[in-house]
């Protein structure tokens, strides 16, 4: 439950950042277009890392809003329980594998992300776009889990439904009035 009076108890990361569109509206902006555009990264797969760099952070309500918008663009939902539990190298393919180890070390433990973790993606690959749609991928999700958790909403899995339904029809934008 949160203090925040705008906030009820189906309150979910929308109801924030709509509360005070003149704050948040650059930051919806920047999400859709890290979340939903570039190439080299499908939607799923970057939803996939968004509840993967929340799962990492405890993050209840991303890490299972994003859960379930990864399983809606067809990401094996069991696959996010075995990138935490059983690791990355038993779980990705090998391309995909850096990208999720660099997403794993710049949540836990940023300052000692080094050349060669940057290097692995590229030589996985991916281009140096893909390298920075990862970083800002990561560092958003860090911002958005902060955000929640600070004021307080952790929803339940009809929110998690509900909000996933939302990011799969309309993406980071928000939808028609």
């Amino acid at each position: 439950m949160t203090i925040f009076s705008e906030l009820g108890p189906d309150a979910g990361i929308g109801d924030i950042l709509l509360s005070h569109p003149e704050r948040f509206a650059p930051i919806l902006t920047f999400a859709h277009t890290i979340m939903r555009t570039g190439d080299g990264l499908d939607s799923g797969t970057r939803e996939l890392l968004a509840a993967f760099v929340s799962g990492l952070n405890d993050c209840v309500f991303c890490h299972g809003v994003h859960a379930a918008t990864a399983e809606r663009f067809g990401v094996d939902p069991d696959l996010l329980q075995a990138l935490l539990g059983e690791g990355i190298d038993a779980t990705l393919a090998a391309p995909l594998q850096p990208i999720f180890e660099l997403a794993r070390k710049l949540t836990q433990t940023p300052a000692q992300v080094t050349e060669a973790d940057r290097q692995a993606v590229l030589d996985a690959g991916h281009t140096q776009e893909v390298l920075k749609d990862v970083i800002a991928l990561v560092a958003l999700f860090a911002f958005f889990n902060r955000l929640v958790d600070g004021h307080g909403v952790t929803g339940n899995s009809a929110l998690f439904a509900r909000d996933a339904e939302m990011l799969f029809v309309f993406g980071y934008t928000p939808p028609p009035q």
